[in-house]
């Protein structure tokens, strides 16, 4: 019985390091894909509640003078109405594919702290479980 324990315990501790890894790899590819879309300068219209997520409707120019408005989350600073923010967005065929405010990246970094601490637990934990391993066959 202690053997199917320890290797449920083996296994979840895995299981746990291979999905902070996984996150952490989206949150830094993510990260790096929204620091290489173009950015501007743009105008809060409205602030929007949504239970407890908060967005804001930014209006921004685009390169062709073009003037674009978009609801954005907002996961930095509240932002009132009025408020020149920077907004950073992906072109495809000349029109905003996606768009996020700038802050944004405050977000992304506490995301890739927290899953980089949970990777490196479940990496402590899976040396102590398989190293456990080890010492018993000897």
């Amino acid at each position: 019985m202690a053997k199917k324990k320890s290797g449920l315990g083996r296994t979840m501790a895995a299981i746990v390091l291979v999905g902070a890894i996984i996150g952490l790899v989206v949150v830094i590819q993510s990260s790096v894909e929204q620091r290489s879309w173009a950015s501007t300068e743009g105008v809060v219209q409205e602030r929007l509640k949504s239970g407890k997520s908060v967005s804001v409707k930014v209006e921004f120019g685009l390169p062709d003078g073009t003037k674009q408005t978009a609801t954005l989350s907002e996961n930095g600073p509240a932002r009132e109405p009025g408020e020149h923010v920077t907004v950073r967005y992906d072109l495809e065929n000349g029109r905003v594919a996606e768009a996020a405010l700038a802050d944004n990246d405050e977000a992304l970094l506490v995301w890739g702290i927290i899953l980089g601490v949970v990777a490196l637990g479940a990496l402590f934990v899976n040396l102590v479980a398989w190293g456990s391993v080890r010492s018993r066959r000897d």
